[in-house]
């Protein structure tokens, strides 16, 4: 009992309406569903005897089928509570409205078509409503109700990937990116012009000639001198 509280403490608003709903609709069915009235021929008299029948007591396919979407319900909400993992077609909400509305479709069809009992020559019997089909109907739609509210407060869970299936990564394109040129009134700022420098510098740092002049340049005479 303490891990079924710890659970439901741990549901929220939504799901514990869903299990509240889910354990109501077990609970109805123990409550009077049908009313047979069975006739028995004893001799030349006829008597008459009355008895009510549970969801339960009158067991066929549609209570059997209200039963375990009931349990299913609760079991799946008692697994959110303790925390596990797992996934859900659609929601958890949409699961838990398709079975209020699958129940509530079940117990209309039950006011429709009451189940039939069989009997011999010398017994006959009738079967009728009783006001516990009514509440069992209500609860189902109940149930339909907390679903759809689940489904509203949740988002739809992400689709089941298979393991092994790579996927393509997206082809990376080349994105040229535009740089602007700068306005035409935005222009480089001016360089400064290098500091004159002095004329005795400049004479000091003039290239030598080259090939640099003799010292001692001779004349036409002394050339023929030397030849004499």
């Amino acid at each position: 009992m303490t891990r079924l509280a710890r659970a439901f403490r741990a549901l929220d608003s939504e799901q514990r309406l869903a299990a509240t709903a889910a354990l109501a609709l077990i609970v109805t069915m123990l409550l009077p569903w049908y009313s047979k009235t069975d006739t028995v021929i004893v001799g030349n008299a006829v008597k008459a005897t009355q008895t009510s029948l549970s969801g339960i007591g009158a067991m066929s396919f549609v209570e059997a089928a209200v039963l375990l979407v009931s349990l299913g319900v609760l079991a799946l909400l008692f697994a959110r509570g303790e925390g596990r993992n797992f996934h859900m077609p659609g929601s958890d909400g949409a699961v838990v409205l398709l079975a209020g509305a699958w129940t509530a479709l079940l117990i209309f069809f039950r006011l429709l078509d009451k189940p039939s009992l069989s009997g011999t020559q010398r017994i006959t019997a009738t079967v009728g409503l009783e006001w516990g089909i009514f509440f069992a109907l209500a609860t189902a739609c109940l149930l339909a109700y907390a679903g759809w509210r689940m489904r509203a407060a949740s988002p739809p869970e992400p689709p089941i990937v298979r393991r092994g299936v790579r996927r393509r990564r997206p082809v990376e394109e080349e994105v040229t990116v535009m740089t602007p040129l700068p306005h035409r009134d935005v222009r480089a700022d001016p360089v400064p012009a290098r500091p004159a420098q002095p004329a005795a510098s400049r004479a000091g740092r003039r290239r030598p000639r080259y090939p640099p002049a003799p010292s001692d340049q001779l004349s036409l005479d002394d050339v023929e001198n030397d030849r004499n």
